[in-house]
């Protein structure tokens, strides 16, 4: 469904709801969902706190709120490469979207990736299962098994390097080297094609 399938009463609670995760999100980014005021976001978003609770009963349904929307806008990334691409570019590609996501959504990612206390809000199995993690398994393996990664290394040992690589290439752009003009998606590819190549079988 669209925004155009919507009354314009349901058009005006998508776009409050909106604007509310984007101030609650904010305020995460700026001091951690530990110290959320449903009263200042409401402030903030300049609505008062009962109509903030036409929309969200609670703390933790605004928080939990912001970080499926946070993994929603990841997973649309990661499920946007063509899983019917060679084995080793789409490894390739997942490693990119993994890093354009980051690159172009810099709050949503060091909130659901780098902030301890959104944690607490779900399991890990959960940050796993929606992180789209099963799709980098498979990548790996179907690389795995056409010969395009030696198979001197182990499945878990291959899916923790690749996570810890594109994981730590994200942080670094996005928390410490936003300021450089650099165009960092095209180091990454750059340096993810040697890391491809570092694995492979073949030289």
């Amino acid at each position: 469904m669209t925004e155009d399938d919507l009354t314009p009463r349901e058009r005006r609670a998508a776009r409050a709801r909106e604007t509310i995760l984007d101030t609650a999100r904010q305020m995460i980014s700026e001091r951690g969902a530990h110290a959320l005021s449903l009263r200042e976001v409401a402030r903030r978003s300049d609505y008062s706190p009962a109509g903030l609770y036409e929309y969200f009963g609670n703390k933790d349904e605004l928080v939990a709120a912001v970080i499926e929307q946070g993994f929603e806008r990841f997973s649309r990334y990661m499920r946007s490469v063509p899983i019917d691409l060679p084995p080793r570019t789409y490894l390739l590609e997942l490693g990119m979207a993994y890093i354009r996501f980051a690159i172009e959504n810099p709050q949503h990612f060091m909130l659901i990736f780098n902030t301890p206390d959104m944690h607490a809000h779900k399991s890990e199995d959960e940050f796993i299962a929606e992180g789209t993690h099963h799709l980098l398994v498979k990548g790996i393996q179907r690389c795995l098994d056409t010969g395009e990664i030696s198979n001197h290394y182990q499945l878990d040992d291959l899916v923790f390097a690749a996570w810890a690589t594109v994981h730590g290439m994200s942080t670094l752009i996005v928390s410490h080297l936003s300021q450089d003009d650099r165009d960092w998606l095209a180091s990454s590819r750059t340096m993810l094609e040697a890391w491809c190549r570092g694995i492979s079988s073949a030289p």
